[in-house]
Formats: C-alpha cells, structure tokens, sequence
C-alpha cells in the first residue's frame, strides 16, 4: 500500500513534465503498458504460463469495457487535467475514490457504514475542501499582515 502510495505521488509530480515533452495520449498508453507487465508476470506464473485466459465473449465484452472506461479514457482524462490544473487541488480528488465506493456499495449492494466510517467520510470531505479552497482560505488572509 505504501509503495502504491509513492508511486501515486511520483507519478502525479512527474506528470506536467512528462506531458509537456509528450503526448497525454502516448503517456496513457505507456503507463497502462508498464503498469501491466507486473500483473501479467503474475498470472503467468499462476496459470502455468498461459497468456491468454480462457474466457467467454461476455467476460471479454466486460473487460474490454473496463479497460477502455475505467482505465483508458480515465487515465488519459487524469493526464490532460493534471497537466492542465494546479496539481495540488488536482490530486486530492483521489481521497474521494473511497467516498465514491462507499457510497457506489450503499447504493448497489445495501451496505450500511458505522458510526466511525461516518467519521472518516466526513474527514475526508473537509480535508478536501480544505485543500481545494486554500488560496481563498489561507492565502488572503495572511498576505493582509505584515510582520
């Protein structure tokens, strides 16, 4: 998880240079493959070194559709923003993932949080309203003093 969790980072920094000097579409593309290679060492080595899994027409439909949504579109989206917008307000977005599944799971699967989970979906709303609105916040606020 904390490996996951730099690699975010690394990346979300890493972004405007490398989509200046490149294409985002490029950029997605490359990303995708390299982030695919462990996955695909891994099933080797789980399904005796078959590359290609043994799936129906559907199971291929719903993960191509997963692929082209969920990850292509939505990482080459991520990209174009991230090198367009202020990286900081830009990557704080991604706290609200598990808000979203949370809710997707309440929704869909009739799943109820408790008391403390309420807690941390309220935190992690202001947390991001925190740092979204800063400038607006802090900034103005502290440039009026002199010291």
């Amino acid at each position: 998880m904390l490996a996951a969790s730099l690699a975010m980072a690394l990346g979300t920094i890493l972004i405007r240079f490398t989509c200046t000097k490149s294409d985002p579409v490029a950029v997605t593309g490359w990303h995708m493959v390299i982030g695919s290679l462990p996955l695909i060492i891994k099933h080797c080595l789980q399904s005796s070194y078959k590359i290609i899994p043994d799936w129906s027409l559907v199971n291929w439909g719903l993960m191509s559709f997963a692929s082209i949504f969920g990850g292509a579109i939505a990482y080459g989206l991520f990209f174009y923003f991230a090198n367009n917008k202020e990286i900081t307000g830009f990557s704080t977005l991604a706290f609200l993932t598990p808000v979203f599944a949370l809710l997707s799971g309440g929704v869909w699967l009739d799943e109820r949080l408790t008391f403390i989970q309420w807690i941390g979906v309220v935190f992690v709303l202001i947390s991001v309203f925190f740092v979204s609105q800063r400038k607006s916040l802090w900034e103005n606020k502290f440039s009026d003093t002199t010291i």
